[in-house]
């Protein structure tokens, strides 16, 4: 299995979880901001953590230029099919921080190209914070630092 696909894996266990959730939900879940549906639930924060221990175990692993190439723009380019789902956009956006590691690593060229898919894909006036940080260090790298 290749490192872009552990990754898609782990997405899409997520995708699945929320799904689930959504499916057995019921239909005053999250209804006026109170508690419920998948939003709330732990699936939320289990993502979160082990996508961050997914990203810090690919960056031990001495990666390919390729593979961490492939591995980030599926991090960066998955939340786009997603901009509708408020629950997943927002988490896919919020994980992409714990791929910092990766970016290190990456060759100047593809780090240059990537940020520049990444300023395309994310105009500024949207940008969160954490998508400033990813940027910037995409930028950096390109320039070899």
């Amino acid at each position: 299995m290749t490192a872009r696909e552990e990754i898609a894996g782990l997405y899409a266990s997520y995708f699945g979880e929320v799904e689930r959730l959504r499916q057995n939900g019921k239909a005053t879940d999250g209804l006026l901001g109170l508690g419920g549906g998948p939003a709330s639930d732990g699936c939320q924060d289990r993502f979160a953590e082990q996508a961050q221990a997914a990203f810090r175990n690919l960056s031990g692993r001495g990666l390919t230029p390729e593979e961490l190439r492939e591995v980030l723009e599926y991090a960066y380019r998955i939340p786009l099919d997603y901009r509708e789902d408020q629950v997943v956009y927002w988490m896919l956006l919020a994980v992409q921080g714990a791929t910092l590691p990766l970016v290190e690593a990456l060759a100047a060229g593809d780090a240059a190209a990537l940020a520049e898919a990444y300023r395309r894909d994310y105009p500024r006036f949207t940008r969160l914070p954490v998508q400033k940080q990813v940027l910037t260090a995409l930028k950096n790298r390109a320039k070899g630092r």
